[in-house]
């Protein structure tokens, strides 16, 4: 499996590259990067870790991963009694015929489903890879090297004004992933610490310097995050790393369910602000937007008029010809959340679903940690990084890139597969 291990780092090495660099060529790369370790796991996975792996997978997980593939085959198919009426009066805009599909851009759509199905290989990918506990390691910080990378192009690029900076809203979030991750490489070191105190190779310099590293990792991810002076950036981030350490703490002091009945009253607190914050605006998808007033219109415009199965995903940019004004330039060429980019491309309700889905797999990734002896830090770390996402989905459109995606599939393969001990699998 060293092969695959290989893979699996090389393709997170390609975040930070996605990031700096602009153009579609380099995110082109996923599936064939994902398909190719596939195909090695496929040839060398030991029975026993494939046993462990379709443990894991279990039927609910995919049927959950499925649905979003039905919807989105729905949308392409030439169903015209699905097709929105409102593109009838309006087909001489669009810079492509619609062939009575949901979809207004068949192509683009094809284009999200080949880019959905990549981030659920890689999600197997990293499940079947990191069974083992050093690949777990070596890719957990493989993951954590890869946003503080990112963070200190986003630092470069807002002290220095290196513009080599990309794509600055998904960089921003891959940083508040990085907040979380650097806590569970310290919680790593930790735990490796107590539990192999007699090992020759783990001397105290080396603890030292390894915690010192998860330190400099925090610190970079959090200054990242802090030079925007983005409450709703620091929100998301701080979410998450305090579910870690709520996490940690409940285990560390064997709180039990005392201790998950104060997760549960810190969740309830912060649902309570969210509906509070977001009670200012009739929707909550545009609650937490700092953006100018013509995106955030442009934006609403087109959510105004998507019909229940959605415009299509990746269908976005085929609709900006329709409703952006002339001398509007590229002030308003995306759209302004992922929350709301997902109900215009996917239908309204896909986004609660969404939501929905996320909170029972938190839910799911937290229980796991719970009952897990060694190594909880991977499915709590991952629980974590979902309410992260979670969160970030109503702050900016950062989540639909590329790298984010790859980040954000790694760590919960990694979470996923180390929620239960292979001991009871």
């Amino acid at each position: 499996m060293s092969a695959a291990l290989v893979i699996l780092l090389g393709l997170l090495s390609l975040c930070p590259a996605i990031i700096a660099v602009d153009g579609p060529v380099i995110a082109c790369l996923i599936p064939l990067i994902v398909s190719f370790g596939l195909v090695v796991v496929a040839l060398r996975l030991p029975q026993g870790e494939a046993q462990h792996v379709a443990t894991v997978v279990s039927w609910p997980v995919i049927l959950i991963a499925i649905f979003p593939v039905v919807w989105m085959l729905i949308q392409i198919l030439p169903l015209p009694f699905l097709e929105n009426p409102v593109w009838t009066s309006v087909a001489a805009g669009f810079g492509q015929r619609v062939l009575g599909s949901v979809s207004v851009d068949t192509g683009e759509t094809a284009i999200a489903l080949v880019r959905y199905l990549s981030i659920v290989g890689a999600i197997l990918l990293t499940a079947s890879v990191t069974i083992n506990r050093e690949r777990a390691e070596l890719v957990l910080i493989g993951t954590t090297a890869a946003t503080v990378l990112i963070s200190l192009v986003v630092i470069a690029h807002d002290f220095f004004d290196f513009e080599f900076l990309a794509i600055r809203e998904e960089a921003l979030d891959c940083s508040c992933l990085g907040v979380v991750l650097a806590a569970a490489c310290a919680s790593l070191v930790f735990e490796r610490r107590e539990t192999r105190r007699s090992h020759p190779t783990q001397t105290r310099k080396k603890f030292l310097l390894s915690s010192l590293a998860c330190l400099v990792a925090f610190l970079i991810c959090a200054a990242a995050i802090a030079q925007t002076r983005s409450g709703s950036l620091t929100f998301a981030a701080g979410s998450g790393f305090l579910t870690f350490c709520a996490v940690v703490a409940i285990r560390r002091w064997s709180l039990g369910r005392l201790g998950a009945a104060a997760i549960g009253v810190t969740a309830t607190v912060i649902a309570v602000a969210l509906v509070t914050i977001s009670a200012t605006d009739p929707d909550p998808r545009f609650a937490f937007v700092k953006k100018e007033a013509a995106a955030v219109e442009l934006t609403q415009r087109i959510l105004n008029d998507t019909s229940f199965f959605g415009d299509g995903a990746g269908s976005f940019n085929a609709l900006l010809p329709i409703y952006r004004s002339p001398d509007a330039g590229s002030l308003d060429s995306e759209a302004v959340t992922a929350a709301a980019k997902l109900s215009i491309e996917m239908g309204k309700v896909m986004l609660w679903v969404a939501v929905i889905a996320t909170s029972f797999a938190v839910f799911a990734l937290l229980r796991g940690a719970a009952r897990r002896g060694r190594d909880s830090f991977y499915a709590a770390a991952a629980g974590a990084s979902l309410v992260t996402l979670l969160n970030l989905a109503f702050v900016n459109v950062g989540l639909f890139g590329s790298a984010i995606l790859v980040l954000a599939a790694v760590i919960l393969g990694l979470g996923l597969t180390q929620s239960r001990s292979r001991l009871t699998s």
